[in-house]
């Protein structure tokens, strides 16, 4: 038997696939939304070396999947990105990543994970998929872990209204407030994040491996998490700011939060 691996790291929060596209002469394809490619021979261009059965995968929304990549060859891969003047967070590659293996079988039948019974033909469609719907598990993870840390700093101010300490630290409630407002802004666009993309609809044997692989993820299951959490997020800010303060300060709180909360937008603009 033998191995397929792959390795997705979050690298940034968005990576500009416009401006790779241009610097490999990659065409931009009417259908691609999501993510690009460096199939075999763009990768032997970058390695150097002969590259059979390897290839890279970018997403729009930071994650890059490798496909039977060794850590050298990543870490050539990442150095190849930095000469394209793509920023990477070291920081992120550290904390969000995971890697998953499918078993080749004979008569070239894949396993989509060791002690799965279920095989399928070992096309390219089947490493995109794979590839794909892992790219998603690490992007979920880390919106996952951000919604935590901002969950634990909000619940603070339920302690605070418990002991009767109504605005204790104005500039220390818009902060997070703000925080809580950012989160949500940055998470609109996974709201599709679990969806099927097209490209996956074409064959039964796409939909299926892509539909499989989402379940054994759970990435259904950790999704309906995250909107019950985002829910209680909003109870919080919602019920901080219903609680009985003169109502100046309310609009100057509002305000503070607001301009916070517009800072990355405008620089994002700019």
């Amino acid at each position: 038997m033998e191995k397929v691996i792959l390795n997705t790291y979050k690298v940034a929060t968005r990576l500009p696939l416009a401006q790779i596209a241009l610097f490999i002469k990659l065409r931009q394809d009417v259908g691609w939304k999501e993510y690009i490619k460096f199939d075999c021979a763009d990768i032997e261009k970058i390695l150097k070396y002969a590259s059979e059965n390897k290839a890279v995968y970018l997403y729009k929304y930071g994650c890059i999947t490798f496909l039977n990549f060794n850590q050298d060859e990543i870490s050539i891969f990442l150095e190849y990105l930095r000469t394209l003047f793509v920023d990477l967070d070291y920081e992120l590659m550290s904390k969000f990543n995971e890697n998953h293996e499918m078993i080749l079988s004979r008569e070239a039948y894949v396993n989509l994970w060791e002690g799965d019974e279920v095989e399928f033909p070992y096309q390219q469609y089947v490493d995109d998929t794979v590839a794909t719907v892992l790219a998603k598990s690490t992007e979920l993870y880390k919106i996952e872990t951000e919604l935590l840390e901002v969950l634990d700093e909000a619940g603070t101010f339920i302690m605070q209204l418990n002991k009767g300490h109504l605005r204790a630290n104005s500039k220390k409630v818009a902060s997070t407030l703000a925080k809580s407002i950012r989160f949500k802004y940055r998470s609109i666009e996974s709201v599709r994040l679990l969806d099927r993309p097209s490209e996956f609809k074409k064959t039964i044997e796409s939909r299926q491996i892509f539909d499989k692989l989402s379940e054994y993820f759970e990435l259904n299951e950790r999704y309906a998490a995250l909107s019950n959490q985002m829910d209680i997020l909003d109870s919080i800010t919602g019920d901080y700011l219903s609680f009985g303060s003169k109502q100046s300060e309310r609009r100057l709180l509002l305000f503070e939060i607001l301009l916070l909360a517009s800072f990355p937008l405008l620089h994002i603009l700019s």
